[in-house]
Order: C-alpha cells, then structure tokens, then sequence
C-alpha cells in the first residue's frame, strides 16, 4: 500500500500549550497548488493532534485560518 505524502505544519497556538500539527485537506492542497487566487476556508484545515477535543480543534481552525490569511494579506504585492 503506498501512501499519500502530505506536508505537515506546526502551529503556535494561544488556546494550547503545545504545538499543533495541521495540515490541508487533499482537496485544498489541489486548490492551492493548482490556483493561483485560492483561499483557505477552515474546513479545508485538519488539526492532527487526535488527543485534543473536539470544540478546541474547531477553535484552533478558525484560530490557524485567521492566522494564514493575515500572513498572506502582509506579503508584498508581485509587480506586473
């Protein structure tokens, strides 16, 4: 069985001590390699830490989304 490689990134959280591990859905990562307008919604991010409850993973996705688009809005526009 040959497995699918996936990035995996690493979140500082303020609504968890310890680093959260995330990464896109297969569909997003499609989208954001294939697209060069694409934007991240929460349901295309997936929390990996499985020990963390349910009600926190959804409010550190909203947390992580918040985050991404922030980083992206501060990038320098390219020129034409």
């Amino acid at each position: 069985m040959k497995f699918k490689e996936r990035y995996i990134f690493n979140f500082n959280s303020d609504l968890h001590p310890n680093t959260v591990l995330w990464r896109y859905t297969d569909e997003a990562e499609y989208q954001a390699n294939n697209h060069k307008t694409y934007k991240p919604k929460v349901s295309d991010l997936v929390i990996m830490n499985q020990e963390l409850p349910k009600q926190l993973k959804i409010d550190i996705r909203h947390e992580l989304l918040s985050s991404i688009l922030q980083d992206e809005a501060e990038l320098p526009q390219k020129r034409l």
